[in-house]
């Protein structure tokens, strides 16, 4: 049985209420809910400086801010529902062009994160982007041309609920102690 929940586009930072998706189904019945999908707060925003002690605004090479994502998913199950379901997740960054960039681009990582029933990290990766920055653009929205593709496992009984799907920027140490202090 395949049911199909329609592209959609949402932003949820963790704290905040959830949005909630429209979906449509082949068959004039509900179809089973897809994984929750969040951009933590302590990697929705990073601001890189230039190496040295300097934490001015004139330090900055770039900030990037995860402003929200593309989401879709179907499920392939059998009559006891056991089975995948198929997420695809596109990320949406704003990227800023700092006063210390003189490359003209914006180097950083950001990762997804797949967490199970029981809250436990069922796997993690990473991302590098490079922007560069058109002409004298300074800011940018940038989102994934081609969605990741997450099949989780369902046994019978379970759902995309079952799953929570993170997303944030990759942050260094000092780079998350800034993010902490400037809130």
């Amino acid at each position: 049985m395949r049911h199909h929940v329609k592209f959609a586009f949402g932003a949820l930072v963790l704290g905040l209420a959830g949005l909630t998706l429209g979906a449509c189904a082949t068959d004039n019945t509900t179809p089973p809910p897809c994984p929750n999908i969040f951009i933590i707060s302590d990697g929705a925003k990073l601001t890189r400086f230039k190496p040295g002690p300097g934490r001015d605004i004139i330090d900055v090479l770039h900030e990037e801010e995860m402003v929200g994502f593309g989401q879709s998913c179907e499920y392939d199950t059998d009559e006891t529902g056991a089975g995948t379901v198929t997420v695809l997740v596109a990320p949406t960054i704003l990227s800023t062009r700092g006063p210390a960039n003189q490359s003209g681009e914006a180097d950083f990582e950001y990762f997804v994160a797949i967490t199970d029933s029981q809250k436990k990290i069922r796997d993690k990766a990473r991302f590098p982007v490079i922007l560069p920055y058109p002409q004298n653009m300074t800011r940018l929205h940038w989102q994934r041309e081609t969605p990741h593709n997450l099949v989780l496992p369902l046994k019978a009984g379970q759902s995309g609920q079952d799953y929570e799907i993170f997303l944030g920027l990759q942050l260094n140490r000092a780079e998350l102690d800034y993010l902490r202090k400037s809130r």
